[in-house]
């Protein structure tokens, strides 16, 4: 009996052990937790039920970061492991200062506090610690795996990317230009200046194995330098660098996104490493490696991309619209290749210009012109020509016109990328009010009988068709001019509003004169023409005033 009560003394000894090891949650974690960290099962952010949250954004050796784990939902968590890794992974880096009772240091790798771990299972919304940046590293990041209770998985997560700002100012003095063409490709302004001149605006590339680029910037700013790298001349879907003063006075490097003529989207720095930057007498200087692929789309599979090169103002931590254009390589280069520099072309392509230009006219003078002879002088220019009224014939004509030059204007583009854009929503919208222009002469072409019962079908298509062909017309004409207009204010869409708001005043005015003359009992004024020639003579004036300054901002792009 006394055998089988020492038996059963010892079970319990042994599963106190174990609870009270759970308990205390210092037996199932060990510093290998977060290495399993897998990319591929990553939860998406927003279905996330815990996440980590930093002080800074950039650190310095020694700096101390309070770091948080903390629960989105009402469940908590009682376990976990939290690391500071390298983006690829290194770990551990730096050391934790304990100070929430929740939680422990454990010693990975011989160095005490590496990691942080609980301290009891119990369930927990947060816990804080303070992470000390160690003498020298990379950027890094924290990941941590977390369990909501003892017999779930659990979720593996991470911070979002920390930058360091290791001294490096004295190395970032010796960027020079004289490797340019022998071991790195160089693009800068003015032609064959260096970065310690003051006015230098300087980019160069060098490959350092099959995946990694070092990139320099150096430009006279007191916002920030950036690179991109595009498929065309147009800016929209490029891959962005950054090298930005924020607002402590440091300059850090973004890795970016852009989408169109907006703010890039921020991107995590992923395999961007070795970051050297500095800020002297107004110059920005930064350096830095990274194995992040340059993933634009390409028609092709060789690796030559249009390089553009600009700087401009921050405003709060964020960068605002470069004042001027940027320059741009006039052909694609290999950024591996050692160049001495590459022909920088700072203006609109003179076909892209053509393209602006013809489709300015086009829409907002010859078709609209056209359109106001169809619209309120049908029935008043009645004077036959060639078989018919003149309201018709000049309408007819005025319209042709401008599908043509529509035609014309819209082949160029093609002709210059030698395919489609990366800025998608321009080029879409005009791919709509091409299929739209072209319907217009071939609905006119199966056009029944003026008493025909279905002549009222056609004209209420051919308006409609007319109609939305005028707003969407506009529309594109403003986000081309968004493209091309690098100044600061936009003045070209300022004048591009006013020029619409000539032609809304034109048809209020032309309104008001029919009105009149339904007034005065007149509804069909055949063959009198009485204020429509001064207002339409006025629109002209206008008209070409808002017109030709338009097609001077083009010309000077």
């Amino acid at each position: 009996m006394a055998k089988w009560t020492c038996l059963v003394y010892l079970v319990i000894a042994v599963l106190s052990w174990r609870v009270w090891g759970d308990l205390n949650g210092t037996n199932n974690l060990d510093c290998n937790s977060v290495n399993s960290f897998d990319e591929s099962f990553v939860l998406p952010h927003s279905w996330m039920p815990y996440n980590i949250s930093v002080s800074q954004r950039t650190f310095t050796p020694h700096d101390e970061i309070t770091v948080t784990l903390q629960a989105t939902n009402s469940t908590g968590f009682n376990r976990f492991l939290l690391q500071a890794q390298g983006p690829d992974g290194t770990a551990p880096l730096g050391t934790f200062q304990i100070t929430d009772r929740n939680t422990q240091g454990l010693t990975c790798k011989n160095i005490e506090n590496s990691s942080v771990s609980h301290s009891d299972s119990s369930n927990k919304q947060l816990v804080q610690t303070i992470w000390i940046a160690p003498p020298e590293s990379g950027n890094i990041q924290f990941r941590a795996t977390v369990f909501q209770d003892l017999d779930e998985p659990g979720v593996s997560i991470k911070s979002q990317t920390l930058q360091t700002l290791t001294g490096s100012t004295k190395a970032l003095q010796s960027m020079n230009s004289s490797d340019c063409g022998k071991s790195k490709f160089c693009f800068r302004s003015p032609e064959n200046c260096d970065p310690t001149d003051t006015d230098c605006l300087f980019m160069s590339s060098e490959l350092i194995d099959r995946q990694s680029f070092r990139f320099e910037m150096s430009s006279l700013s007191d916002g920030y330098v950036s690179i991109g790298f595009s498929s065309d001349t147009l800016m929209g879907d490029d891959d962005v660098y950054i090298c930005m003063l924020n607002e402590t006075g440091q300059v850090i490097v973004q890795y970016a996104y852009a989408t169109g003529r907006t703010r890039p989207d921020i991107k995590p720095l992923g395999e961007v490493r070795n970051i050297e930057t500095s800020f002297n007498n107004g110059v920005i200087k930064c350096s830095f490696i990274t194995s992040n692929p340059i993933s634009i789309e390409q028609s092709d599979s060789d690796d030559l991309y249009y390089v553009f090169l600009t700087l401009g103002p921050v405003q709060n931590g964020i960068i605002r619209k470069h004042p001027d254009i940027p320059l741009t390589t006039s052909r694609k280069v290999n950024i591996s290749e050692p160049t001495e520099t590459a022909v920088s072309s700072s203006s609109t392509p003179v076909l892209i210009k053509v393209h602006g230009c013809m489709m300015l006219i086009a829409w907002m003078t010859v078709g609209s012109i056209g359109m106001v002879f169809a619209h309120y002088w049908k029935g008043v220019m009645v004077k036959q020509v060639l078989g018919k009224e003149l309201w018709f014939q000049v309408h007819r004509s005025l319209m042709t016109l401008t599908v043509v030059s529509v035609i014309i204007a819209f082949i160029l583009p093609f002709v210059h990328v030698q395919g489609w854009s990366g800025n998608w929503s321009h080029p879409i919208l005009g791919c709509i009010v091409m299929v739209l222009a072209f319907l217009q002469p071939v609905i006119a072409l199966f056009r029944p009988p003026p008493q025909h019962k279905r002549r009222i079908i056609f004209n209420w298509f051919h308006a409609l068709n007319g109609f939305v062909l005028r707003i969407l017309s506009v529309a594109t004409i403003f986000l081309g001019l968004k493209n091309i207009d690098a100044s600061p204010n936009g003045w070209m869409e300022e004048v591009m509003g006013g020029l619409v708001g000539w032609e809304i005043l034109r048809d209020v005015l032309l309104y008001v004169n029919i009105y009149f003359w339904r007034k005065d009992g007149d509804e069909t004024p055949k063959g009198k023409i009485k204020n429509e020639n001064i207002l339409v003579i006025l629109y002209l004036c206008g008209n070409l005033i808002f017109v030709i300054t338009l097609l001077v901002g083009i010309g000077q792009s």
